[in-house]
């Protein structure tokens, strides 16, 4: 019920649009009558048949686009859509040439599946405005909605027939030829009606998602000929559809900015953080606020580079001397960014300075946030004892995320599990440590906590060999352990050593999940070192033998660059 009722809601609100403007004032004060609002109040509670009587009466006292559409709601909801056939036929008598009672009409025989009754409103509708679109372009619609692309094409036809074009058709043509699996011609057609309507830019990547692999570069050229927002925005929806999120924001990012396309940028971070796509969303957030600074866009884009792990962007997005003379607001969105920030610079002091500069500006609750972030930092640079004073003053020793990593350090396995499972801040030094402690058994780790606190006071070398250590300790994560210590050595720039983990967890412990990006970090290894048939090698096995890993994308961009290199004979 809840879907339909959706769907009737949006049908409604865009036939609305197709009158609103140029419906009388009279008409428009009516929308918020006193009738009109308590009809709205008893359809919002599930009411719906008061709000029938009431949506009725407003319509026959003042027919306005507002009572029809809430009376088309609320019969949908109750069942009784034929119940609104009578009163549409007055009102087209009443005003046979306004497109509103018709598309309703059309909307409403349609869901009833009356196709007879359906044609001949459609017909009658042609007869009393013979050289307008609209008859023909709702009724392609709504044979398009039923799954009848042949009946629809026809119309369409008949269209340009009539009236010697079939311009004013360009989005109908365009879902026609998508549903019938024509998908380049949709996308012509879809390029058509972007360049006056960029508006439909979501519509037309709805349409075109379900285009075959082999058939997306067709529509990629089609889509990207030009650089006008619609049609690249249609582009970028659908390679984030399609797993791409770079080439979605390369398709976005080169047109040219002025306002409504920095709103553009805005929207595409916010739907790439949402998606924990946090360098693609940093770089559309960062671009935006270039174009149309607010403190609300900085506060984003701060919070995506943060998340992108580029903390040192935070000074630059988000400075603090842009907010002085909002002191409310400073401590509240400003300073737990900075101080997040410094915390991942590894700068625990200067976080700790800058708390206490604010300090007589927090609320009690902040400055308990405050300690616990404070906590973090120090937990982060392997300075426990600080650490431990900073949970102190927060109050909850015991129960933060900080106590989670203090007990890891530790080796207090069990505690660690509880407490870093519960971190409503996840990042990728985070991720790494569940991935872990989430895989060992028991819960005592000495070895493994001395990994993980060498590694936070950045003895690198000490790490290395603590995480091989812990390894032969737990072998039942033996294989992440591995992953941990290679990951450090490629940091360090010490490609044997890594690729010689790389290949004992494939070779040995191919059936982990650490397997698939051992081995995709083998094969770009292998491609640095001018091996491009080797690393071929890696990513085919990688491809045929983790055929539901997360990394798969990336694969076979990979492979596909590699195939590229070679030189043809």
């Amino acid at each position: 019920m809840h879907r339909r009722s959706e769907r009737w809601r949006r049908g409604a609100v865009l036939a609305a649009l197709v009158v609103v403007c140029t419906m009388p004032a009279t008409a428009q004060e009516s929308v918020e009558s006193p009738e009109i609002m308590r009809a709205y109040d008893l359809e919002t509670a599930g009411k719906y048949r008061e709000a029938a009587l009431l949506f009725r009466t407003a319509l026959r006292a003042s027919p306005t686009a507002t009572a029809l559409l809430g009376l088309e709601r609320v019969f949908a909801e109750l069942r009784q859509s034929d119940s609104l056939l009578p009163t549409l036929e007055a009102l087209i008598v009443q005003r046979p040439r306004d497109p509103l009672y018709r598309t309703v009409q059309l909307r409403t025989l349609q869901i009833l599946r009356r196709d007879e009754a359906l044609r001949a409103a459609f017909e009658r509708w042609v007869l009393d405005v013979p050289r307008d679109p609209a008859p023909y372009r709702e009724y392609a619609r709504v044979l398009i909605a039923l799954g009848r692309p042949v009946l629809a094409d026809s119309i369409v036809q008949r269209s340009r027939d009539a009236l010697g074009t079939a311009h004013d058709l360009s989005m109908e043509t365009a879902q026609l030829r998508a549903a019938q699996g024509q998908w380049e011609a949709s996308a012509v057609a879809w390029r058509r009606a972007l360049s006056e309507q960029p508006y439909l830019a979501s519509a037309a990547a709805h349409a075109l998602a379900p285009t075959p692999v082999g058939t997306r570069d067709a529509v990629r050229r089609v889509l990207l000929a030009g650089r006008a927002l619609g049609e690249r925005r249609a582009v970028a929806e659908l390679e984030l559809g399609w797993g791409s999120p770079q080439d979605a924001w390369d398709a976005l990012r080169i047109v040219p900015p002025d306002t409504a396309v920095a709103s553009a940028w805005a929207e595409f971070g916010e739907r790439a953080l949402g998606e924990e796509q946090f360098a693609i969303a940093r770089a559309a957030l960062t671009a935006s606020l270039a174009i149309r600074r607010t403190p609300e866009l900085a506060i984003r884009a701060a919070d995506a580079a943060l998340q992108a792990g580029v903390p040192s962007d935070v000074a630059l997005l988000l400075p603090l001397a842009e907010v002085a003379g909002d002191p409310e607001r400073l401590v509240r969105d400003y300073l737990p960014l900075h101080v997040a920030a410094l915390s991942a610079l590894g700068r625990p002091s200067d976080a700790s300075a800058l708390v206490e500069r604010y300090d007589r500006a927090l609320t009690p609750g902040q400055r308990v946030r405050m300690s616990r972030a404070l906590a973090t930092a120090w937990v982060r640079t392997g300075d426990l004892a600080r650490a431990r004073a900073a949970l102190g003053t927060a109050g909850d020793a015991d129960s933060s995320e900080a106590a989670g990593w203090l007990a890891l350090y530790e080796g207090r396995l069990g505690d660690a599990r509880r407490l870093l499972r519960s971190s409503r801040e996840p990042g990728p030094a985070l991720a790494s440590a569940l991935g872990v402690v989430s895989r060992t058994r028991g819960d005592e780790g000495a070895a493994l906590g001395a990994a993980f606190l060498a590694l936070a006071r950045g003895d690198s070398a000490t790490a290395i060999a603590r995480f091989v250590q812990a390894s032969e300790r737990h072998p039942e994560a033996r294989s992440a352990l591995l992953l941990a210590a290679a990951r450090i050595h490629a940091a360090r720039g010490e490609e044997t050593a890594a690729v010689a983990l790389w290949s004992q967890i494939v070779g040995t412990m191919g059936e982990s999940p650490e397997a698939a990006e051992s081995e995709l970090e083998w094969a770009r290894a292998l491609r640095r070192r001018g091996d491009v048939r080797g690393a071929i090698a890696r990513l085919e096995h990688l491809i045929l033998g983790s055929p539901q890993s997360a990394l798969l994308p990336q694969a076979r961009r990979e492979l596909e660059q590699a195939r590229r290199s070679i030189p043809s004979p």
